[in-house]
C-alpha cells in the first residue's frame, strides 16, 4: 500500500492537482499534521479553520509556508478568488472550508459536539472526513458511517494515532491467520495513573510539559486510553474482559503472560480483547522504555500449528506456547495522519471505522460525590473519570455515553465512583451530537 499512495501522490504532484485538505482545529497534533504535509508532494493545505486565527497562521509558518502566501478570510467568493491565486485561507468559521474545494476536511478540535457537526456537514457536502477527533467517534461514528456510505465518500479515523496503528496490525495479524488473543496500546502518561487527576492535581507538570492541563487529565486518569480502546472495539469487534479493562503495570515479558486465558497461566477471563499497559519503570522513577512497549502498541496473539511456533521462535519473537506478542513502541500522531488522508481520497478506503456499529461504550463515573444542581465539566476535568464496557451492557443500565455529558446539569446526588446514567442528568438536547446520536440509537433499535 505504501508504495501504492507514494504513486498517487507523485501523480498528482505531476499534474498539478495535489490534494487539498482543510483543518479544523490547528491545537498540537493539527499542526504537526500541517507541517507534514507541507514536507510533502501531491498534497497541500489549503484552509485553516480555527476561532485562534493567530494560531492557525502560526501552523502555516511553521509548516514554511510563507506569510505573504497566507491570508485571513471569512467570506467563501473572497476565499475562493484567494485560493485561485495559490493563497492558503485562515478562517474562524470552519463552515467556509465547506465552500471553497477542498477534497477532505481533518476534524482535529477533540471537541464532541464540533467534531459532530463539522463531520455531519461534510459529509452532507460530500466531502471526505479524517477524524483526529476520537472522542466524537466513539459516540456517533456508527450513523456518520452510514452517512459518508451514502453520500459517497470516505469516514475515517486517522492512521498514526494508536486506533490506526493498532487496526493495522489487527488487518495484518487476522489475515495472516492468526488469532488475535490481546490487543492494546501503552503510553508514557499513564505510567502516573491516577483515575482521580483533576487539573489542579496536574498543573504543575502540564506548565512544565507546556500542555494545557485538562488535556494531561485525560491522559492521566485513562479517558484518551478508554476513549481510542473503545474505537479500535468498534473496528474490529474485539471486547474490554473487564469493566475499564484490566491495565496492568506491564513491559514486553509481562504482557506476554498476562494477556492469555487463566486456564494457561494469564488473567484473561476470556480471548479476543481491547486493553492497555501502564509502562516498567527503572528504580528512578522514570519509564523504562527498554522493557516497555511504550509509547506504542501490542498485539497478543496464537497459533497451534507446530510449523509456524519454531519459526517464531527461530525469528525470536517473544512468547511461548503459541502466544507471542506483536508490537510497535511508537505511535507517530501527527506524522501519518497523510496517509490516511491519500487512503480516503485516492483510494476510497477508511483506515479505521466503526465497522460493527458500537461494540463498546464510552462513559462515565464521579471522581467525587457530586451535587444536584452541579454541571459537570466533561473529559479531563473534576467531575468524572471514563471506563469502557460492551454498548448493550451500557445500553441496558441506562449511562450516558461520555460525549454527552460535557455542561450536563444534575438531577441528583452522586456518590464517588458511581456511574452516571440518564437519570441522573439534564444534558444538552440541542447540539447536532445529541441529534446524531439519537438517529444513530433509533436505526441500532430497528
Amino acid at each position: 500500500m505504501s508504495a501504492l499512495l507514494k504513486n498517487k501522490l507523485a501523480a498528482r504532484a505531476a499534474q498539478g492537482n495535489p490534494i487539498r485538505v482543510g483543518f479544523v482545529g490547528s491545537g498540537r497534533m493539527g499542526t504537526g499534521a500541517i507541517c507534514q504535509i507541507g514536507q510533502m508532494a501531491g498534497m497541500e493545505v489549503t484552509a485553516i479553520a480555527d476561532i485562534n486565527t493567530d494560531r492557525a497562521v502560526e501552523a502555516f509558518e511553521k509548516s514554511e509556508v510563507k506569510s505573504q502566501l497566507v491570508t485571513v478570510c471569512n467570506e467563501a467568493s473572497e476565499a475562493k478568488r484567494l485560493i485561485s491565486q495559490g493563497q492558503r485561507i485562515v478562517t474562524k468559521d470552519w463552515r467556509l472550508l465547506l465552500e471553497v474545494g477542498v477534497d477532505v476536511i481533518v476534524e482535529s478540535t477533540g471537541v464532541p459536539e464540533v467534531g459532530a457537526e463539522v463531520a455531519m456537514q461534510a459529509i452532507l457536502n460530500h466531502i471526505h472526513v479524517v477524524m483526529l477527533n476520537v472522542e466524537t467517534d466513539v459516540v456517533v461514528g456508527p450513523i456518520l458511517t452510514s452517512m459518508a456510505d451514502r453520500s459517497g465518500v470516505v469516514y475515517t479515523v486517522s492512521s498514526g494515532d494508536e486506533p490506526g496503528l493498532i487496526g493495522e496490525l489487527y488487518d495484518r495479524y487476522t489475515s495472516l491467520g492468526f488469532k488475535v488473543i490481546a490487543t492494546g496500546k501503552s503510553p508514557s502518561s499513564i505510567g502516573e495513573y491516577d483515575r482521580y487527576a483533576t487539573p489542579d492535581s496536574v498543573r504543575a507538570d502540564a506548565e512544565r510539559l507546556k500542555i494545557n492541563p485538562h488535556f494531561l487529565v485525560t491522559f492521566r486518569d485513562a479517558t484518551k486510553t478508554m476513549i481510542e480502546m473503545a474505537a479500535v472495539s468498534n473496528y474490529t469487534g474485539l471486547r474490554a474482559d473487564v469493566r475499564g479493562m484490566h491495565g496492568p503495570v506491564a513491559g514486553v515479558e509481562e504482557i506476554c503472560r498476562f494477556f492469555r486465558p487463566k486456564a494457561e497461566g494469564g488473567e484473561l477471563n476470556g480471548t479476543g480483547v481491547i486493553d492497555y499497559a501502564r509502562p516498567l519503570k527503572n528504580e528512578d522513577g522514570s519509564i523504562d522504555f527498554f522493557r516497555s512497549v511504550t509509547p506504542g502498541v501490542f498485539m497478543v496473539i496464537y497459533t497451534d500449528n507446530q510449523q509456524i511456533r519454531e519459526d517464531l521462535d527461530y525469528l525470536d519473537v517473544y512468547g511461548d506456547n503459541g502466544y507471542y506478542v506483536m508490537y510497535t513502541p511508537y505511535h507517530l500522531v501527527t506524522n501519518e495522519i497523510p496517509l490516511a488522508i491519500v487512503q480516503a481520497v485516492d483510494f476510497g478506503e477508511p483506515t479505521v471505522f466503526p465497522k460493527y456499529g458500537l461494540v463498546s461504550e464510552v462513559f462515565a463515573a464521579a471522581k467525587k460525590p457530586l451535587k444536584k444542581g452541579e454541571t459537570i465539566d466533561g473529559a479531563g476535568g473534576f467531575a468524572v473519570y471514563s471506563l469502557v464496557d460492551d454498548y448493550e451492557t451500557c445500553k441496558q443500565e441506562n449511562v450516558v455515553p461520555l460525549g454527552l455529558l460535557t455542561n450536563a446539569k444534575l438531577t441528583r446526588d452522586v456518590e464517588k465512583d458511581q456511574v452516571i446514567t440518564y437519570d441522573m442528568v439534564e444534558i444538552n438536547k440541542e447540539s447536532a451530537l445529541y441529534h446524531l446520536r439519537c438517529l444513530q440509537d433509533s436505526m441500532a433499535t430497528a
